[in-house]
């Protein structure tokens, strides 16, 4: 009849390490294991202290928990992990659990180690991947009644703290833009159900700045059944823009350019046939009594010259785009970063390009800005306040009157710009503001508006459009340059050469940056109030050349022919604005 082994035995083959600790921690057994995990001879760390071998970063809270268990005899709920040296100087992660003497009957305190280097150095790789991913990681219980694990990056993406989530876990939601929502709330119900979803989505508000998150999720089953969902979220907001980007190139190219191109052609083609009608007529020899009249002359010279005023307008218009186009396409090819600007000496340049060509019709036009703000922008800033100027005075049904005024609320530079005309067109503001996107049947006509939008939108900025009876108020919003250094946008692109400001927009204000609100801007008479710094003006508007002025501001950016100086500044706008 065989022999049971002995417990020691059975002890010193197994892989862990077993060990018994009296109440001060020092080594009173040591079992096999230990010569193989930690290369001492077990016989040779009896009577030493347990605890000089943690690493000194775990020590204190290794001892503690042994303190607190020595003092109640309640083990911790989780098994203890730590670091451990080993004979020659490396160290090994153990997961160890603890027994006191009333739970297993020894003279001492019993201890169960386990080597888990391989899973914690693999664990703090996926963390390290999870903590500096931009992407936000996320898993959830089936029923997103628990969150089970979120990286850092919700905080950027969502603009909700991890704590906030794992205490409410579909607090998310309310991040997600409201048009949007249902979609979101579908593609869980289908995620629990056991069904994987791709899924892009706004993250905003109805009336604020909007970015675009990728979502691909998967269920995580077990025996058949949907224990969680996980997934990622990707910022894709980049790639949204460039497609409304080229979105704006194909809607110019195939309605605005073609649209007008069509105008020019059925105007030419009436131009010939009236000169062949009255070539034809003259050729017959007519009597005296069918000779045209001088009434007959008049009329076909006023035909010809109306003609030809359409063509010349419309020539304008598509001219007056193509500069913008290029304006447009330079700005889009920068890679320089936004830089600290001061506000002021941008405004007075814009109001002096936008007033500058004089025409009959005077146009009010007062400036409120402290010279003291500085925003982090890029120096076209002056030709996207110019653009809402030019907008303003040209399409204003009776005396144009535009006030800009610059505040400086938090950590942002807004320049407002209100003025008398009719209210900007939905069509018009709504695509720029993600309130829609456009396709064939709904999209812009121009690239004003868009002008802005962008010049803002790479600044870190953004726009925003209250449009009432009374006139509009479009707001430019971008970092004030003294309240955060850390501008992110920054590292959005390569710094390449130092860029070049013109002389009165010196990066620190220069001696040439005259505040606009120290005196008047304009080529006719102005007011200053000394004391609140208001620029009070009266200049000429340029001569409106568009289409339909009823149509207020319009916009659109496209691809424009390749510049010469891929590094230039956009031209300012010149001309009529294109609606």
């Amino acid at each position: 009849m065989s022999r049971s082994p002995e417990p020691e035995t059975l002890i010193d083959l197994a892989q862990d390490k077993i060990a018994v600790i009296d109440e001060a921690g020092r080594f009173r057994y040591l079992n096999a294991a230990t010569r193989d995990l930690l290369g001492f001879d077990p016989d040779d760390l009896v009577g030493t202290d347990a605890f000089d071998l943690v690493h000194p970063d775990d020590a204190d809270r290794v001892r503690a928990a042994f303190d607190a268990l020595v003092a109640d005899g309640t083990p911790p709920d989780a098994a203890l992990e730590y670091r451990y040296q080993t004979a020659d100087g490396d160290w090994v992660w153990f997961r160890s659990r603890v027994f006191p003497p009333a739970e297993t009957g020894l003279d001492g305190y019993a201890l169960s180690s386990r080597d888990v280097t391989l899973e914690v150095e693999s664990r703090r790789r996926l963390e390290t991947i999870a903590s500096t991913s931009p992407d936000v990681l996320w898993m959830f219980s089936a029923d997103w009644s628990e969150l089970l694990f979120v990286n850092g990056a919700v905080e950027s993406v969502f603009g909700i703290d991890p704590e906030t989530l794992e205490q409410r876990p579909q607090s998310f939601l309310e991040a997600v833009h409201p048009d949007d929502r249902p979609d979101v709330e579908r593609a869980m119900e289908r995620l629990s159900a056991g069904k994987p979803t791709n899924l892009d989505y706004r993250i905003g508000s109805q009336e604020g700045r909007t970015t675009w998150a990728r979502v691909p999720a998967r269920p995580v089953t077990e025996d058949g059944a949907v224990v969680a969902v996980t997934g990622f979220a990707r910022d894709v907001t980049d790639e949204y823009r460039r497609e409304r980007q080229l979105t704006v190139m194909d809607n110019l190219l195939r309605h605005t350019i073609r649209n007008d191109m069509n105008i020019v052609d059925g105007t030419a083609e009436r131009i010939v046939d009236r000169v062949t009608e009255s070539v034809a007529a003259a050729s017959t020899e007519p009597t005296a009594d069918d000779r045209p009249s001088d009434a007959d002359l008049a009329e076909l010279a006023a035909d010809l010259i109306d003609h030809a005023e359409t063509v010349r307008r419309v020539a304008n218009d598509l001219l007056t785009t193509a500069e913008k186009q290029r304006g447009v396409i330079d700005l889009l090819r920068q890679h320089e970063p936004p830089q600290p600007l001061r506000v002021a000496p941008l405004v007075e340049s814009a109001v002096a390009d936008a007033v500058g060509d004089a025409s009959e019709a005077a146009a009010d036009v007062s400036v409120s800005c402290s010279p003291d703000v500085r925003a982090f922008t890029h120096s076209e800033l002056d030709y996207a306040i110019a653009e809402l100027i030019e907008n303003a005075i040209e399409h204003a049904e009776a005396t144009p009157t535009v006030e800009i005024e610059v505040t400086a609320p938090a950590d942002r530079v807004e320049i407002a710009v209100r003025d008398n005309a009719p209210p900007i067109p939905p069509a018009e503001r709504d695509p720029i503001t993600d309130r829609w996107k456009m396709d064939d049947l709904r999209h812009t006509g121009g690239m004003g508006l868009w002008l802005v939008y962008w010049i803002a939108d790479r600044s870190g900025g953004d726009l925003a459009f209250d449009a009432g009876a009374d006139g509009n108020e479009v707001t430019i919003s971008v970092p004030d340059a003294d309240c955060d250094p850390a501008f992110s946008v920054a590292d959005r692109g390569r710094r390449a050469t130092p860029e070049v400001s013109p002389p009165s927009v010196e990066p620190d204000g220069g001696p040439t940056a005259t505040a606009a609100g120290s005196e008047a801007v304009g080529s006719e008479s102005g007011a200053t109030d000394a004391a609140d710094g208001t620029v009070a003006e009266s200049a000429s508007a340029p001569e409106s050349d568009a289409v339909d002025a009823a149509d207020g501001t319009v916009t659109e950016s496209a691809s424009a022919p390749e510049s010469e100086d891929a590094d230039a500044a956009p031209d300012p706008p010149s001309g009529s604005t294109d609606p």
